[in-house]
């Protein structure tokens, strides 16, 4: 997506005298955000993917904007400046477009705020589009114990345009036998000390999965994994570890609102993310412990592979994640409510009655809203504080 600039001026200014004067405040921006704002022409918008910006470079234009901004799409991003009335015609035309229900900002500042808002929004606006073109596959049936994490699909569509299709189990399997020995990518990750048998048939789990995406035209997927203990005495772990470490998000249990929640996430910070459970409280020390089995290797100072936690079998990651600032998120089945909280990584633990990866966490706002406002038991983990990120997100989504 590029940013276009459409320019704006009363009739009765000198605009060359005025544009040598705001051109310096302009290539500032340009280089806080590290591209060009080309001159944009209202048809651009339906040849290219546009951020389309209006620069309000004085005042007397309310009218002329009233009778033009129909032609751009929201959200309308006015970028001003501290000269020739920009400001207060901005500031006309924004109370002109809130009125009547459009999102609209005003973007005024030092060519360095501007220019890091900017890029903000683009990514924003990227992340709404790359949504509406997800294909998201649900292989099996949740799980049994994800009694309060169900999703309605068209709810998602409606507001997301993310399809869901479900995938019978069958097919899964299917994918993962047809998986010969010479087709294991047995040299992507070295077994050490771990039994190398189990390793490789973690990753025909692993090559199956991929195969199936790709036939699907797949952009996301979330297994029944724990099926895969009775048909291979083995576990998917590894295999969506490495999923998502390649960007093609995957999580677990077909646990739908957390694979949203991981899509969402993941492409508004461009990090990594992890589906996690909560396991531990400590509300005297404001701390959450969160583990699970599946940590994106790319998100790992180090780890070891051991067996899965519960089943004792298989492939399972025990990763270790730098110490320092996360964002926990999560959101409904109807993509509509959505718990967020920032924190740090302060200590990763190896407890022997927990799932492998297991991290703990300081909060930053009290823990006990925790055990109040968050949403099932699948929380999502990034690195860099991002809440700021995911609510100015889900503002330009309505």
């Amino acid at each position: 997506m590029k940013i276009g600039c459409y320019h704006i001026i009363s009739n009765i200014m000198e605009e060359q005298d005025i544009d040598r004067t705001l051109q310096p405040f302009l290539t500032s921006i340009e280089d806080q955000l590290g591209e060009k704002l080309f001159p944009l022409d209202p048809a651009d918008l339906k040849k290219e993917d546009v951020l389309p910006v209006i620069f309000i470079k004085s005042g007397g234009v309310e009218g002329k904007f009233k009778r033009i901004y129909q032609q751009f799409p929201p959200p309308y991003l006015l970028l001003t400046s501290c000269l020739y009335n920009s400001l207060p015609a901005a500031l006309e035309i924004k109370s002109y477009l809130q009125k009547r229900g459009e999102k609209v900002e005003v973007l005024h500042g030092s060519d360095r705020w501007i220019g890091q808002r900017l890029k903000t929004i683009k990514r924003i606006i990227e992340t709404k589009k790359i949504c509406r073109k997800y294909r998201i596959g649900v292989l099996g049936e949740p799980s049994e114990w994800l009694i309060a994490s169900g999703a309605d699909y068209n709810a998602v569509r409606k507001r997301l345009g993310m399809k869901i299709y479900n995938i019978p189990l069958e097919e899964m399997i299917r994918h993962i036998d047809l998986i010969k020995e010479k087709d294991i990518p047995i040299d992507i990750i070295p077994a050490g000390d771990f039994d190398q048998k189990t390793l490789n048939q973690s990753l025909r789990i692993y090559q199956g999965l991929k195969n199936l995406i790709a036939e699907y035209k797949f952009d996301a997927i979330t297994v029944r994994c724990f099926e895969f203990i009775d048909f291979y005495q083995n576990t998917g772990c590894l295999a969506l570890s490495l999923l998502n470490q390649e960007g093609l998000i995957s999580g677990c249990e077909g646990d739908v609102p957390a694979l949203i929640s991981m899509i969402i996430l993941h492409h508004l910070t461009d990090e990594p993310v992890f589906l996690a459970n909560p396991t531990c409280i400590n509300v005297e020390n404001n701390e959450v412990t969160l583990a699970h089995c599946t940590i994106p290797l790319n998100m790992c100072e180090s780890y070891v592979l051991k067996n899965h936690f519960e089943s004792g079998v298989g492939t399972a990651i025990s990763g270790k994640a730098q110490k320092g600032p996360v964002t926990i998120f999560k959101l409904d089945g109807n993509a509509e409510n959505y718990f967020l909280a920032e924190g740090e990584i302060t200590d990763n633990l190896e407890l022997p009655n927990m799932c492998r990866t297991q991290l703990q966490v300081l909060l930053k706002r009290p823990v006990g809203e925790f055990l109040k406002e968050s949403i099932a038991n699948h929380q999502i983990i990034s690195k860099g504080y991002h809440s700021n990120l995911v609510e100015q997100f889900f503002y330009y989504l309505s």
